[in-house]
């Protein structure tokens, strides 16, 4: 049956079927040719979807759209660029200071690319940076959307493994400061060899407005995160909250009209839609994997080349980053997550230190050809070719696996928040 299930997948993907449909008819056709009752197919489909957890999904999604079509994002956008411009190469570390706010916001990478994107990547080649660096940098900052609190894919992972969601969420507060720190050091780096342009520091009188403008956006993150840590809303309950906020903020400052919510609710649903879609035939094909004992297996395959957790941690980043390069996040999520969270368990790892791991490391996949979603997302909205990219673009990923190389080896800087008592 597995390797029924194998072999049908691979040919499904590469005549072009959609993932979702690919794994979803890959387990219906293993369960046929295995003679086992085919409701066990429409039992996964319906169960792995009916969770309270996964109700916070669209409302974050609905949350993100609000905020681009509130004029949220660009006085998010203003209140960067005074606070950062006057550094050499001073929009591209707007790019990134920007995507970490709209991440603590939004939990969504796709969000921040198309977002921050769509205004900063003609900017930045209007004021004469290279395509590689603006396209670069932008798809590189988005990766902050699933590690930043609140997460989307922390909310899915956590769905899957039964691990505390404000764990999580407090667990990739220091890696994504981390990373967007180390997109910063690339983008100086670039600056001083490219001689990049550094713009006027803003006056106070122009700090205090920008500031003034983004207030109430930036406030968002600390009302949701001490909102869920402190217990008095759940994530589901923190994420209908965002939007009821987004929503107030896009009705104050007179930008969310009836005609935008109508084309946010509808953009919502469709988001939504295909996120369920995966994690339902996801779920089909991942149980499947697990009744033919793969997770047995390739603890036996890794434990023949080594016992070692160091060692063995190393070869699971790689096999991420390689299974990243060629399947999307979620999809990613819902296949690996229930085969390697044992296999790190068997190694002695705390599950929120490999949920980070994990998070980060196929969050980077994002990135990197030939299936970086976010990539073609930055370039798309930017009107860059992919080829304009070159190596540049694996000049920002090696920064953020420096990262995921040093919270994998040191511990605490994932797992000390989480630890401290409420």
């Amino acid at each position: 049956m597995l390797g029924i299930l194998l072999f049908c997948f691979v040919i499904f993907m590469l005549i072009g079927m959609p993932i979702a449909f690919a794994m979803g008819l890959s387990a219906f056709l293993a369960l046929l040719a295995g003679d086992i009752p085919l409701v066990l197919v429409a039992q996964r489909l319906i169960t792995s979807i009916d969770s309270s957890t996964l109700m916070a999904v669209p409302l974050f999604i609905l949350a993100g759209e609000l905020m681009n079509t509130g004029g949220i994002t660009r006085r998010i956008i203003r209140f960067s660029n005074v606070l950062v411009r006057h550094i050499k190469g001073g929009l591209s570390h707007v790019t990134v200071v920007t995507s970490m706010v709209f991440a603590s916001i939004s939990g969504s990478s796709t969000a921040a690319a198309a977002a921050v994107g769509s205004v900063l990547i003609p900017a930045m080649r209007k004021e004469g940076y290279g395509d590689d660096v603006s396209a670069s940098v932008t798809a590189s900052a988005s990766t902050m959307g699933p590690i930043i609190p609140p997460s989307i894919t922390m909310i899915i992972y956590a769905s899957i493994t039964n691990l505390s969601i404000v764990k999580l969420f407090l667990a990739g507060v220091i890696p994504g400061i981390l990373i967007g720190l180390s997109l910063l050091i690339v983008n100086y780096i670039y600056a001083v060899k490219r001689n990049y342009p550094r713009q006027k520091r803003a006056d106070l009188h122009e700090a205090w407005s920008a500031f003034k403008g983004a207030f109430w956006a930036l406030i968002a993150p600390f009302i949701i995160i001490i909102g869920i840590t402190s217990g008095a809303f759940t994530p589901t309950e923190a994420g209908a909250v965002a939007v009821f906020y987004a929503l107030l903020l896009g009705i104050f400052h007179r930008e969310t009209t009836l005609k935008n919510f109508w084309v946010t609710l509808l953009n919502t649903g469709r988001k939504t839609a295909t996120i369920l879609i995966i994690i339902a035939c996801a779920s089909a094909f991942g149980w499947i994997l697990t009744v033919e004992q793969l997770p047995v297996v390739l603890v036996d395959f890794l434990t023949s080349i080594t016992q070692n957790p160091r060692i063995s941690i190393l070869l699971i980043i790689i096999l991420l980053l390689f299974i990243g390069m060629f399947l999307e996040g979620l999809t990613a999520i819902m296949i690996l997550v229930p085969v390697l969270a044992p296999l790190a368990a068997t190694y002695g790892f705390d599950p929120i230190h490999f949920a980070l791991i994990f998070l980060i490391t196929i969050g980077i996949g994002g990135v990197t050809p030939p299936v970086g979603v976010l990539t073609f997302i930055a370039c798309g909205v930017g009107n860059v070719p992919l080829k304009n990219l070159g190596r540049t673009i694996w000049i920002y990923v090696l920064a953020m696996l420096a990262v995921v190389l040093l919270v994998t080896y040191f511990p605490p800087l994932i797992t000390y928040l989480p630890s401290l008592p409420k």
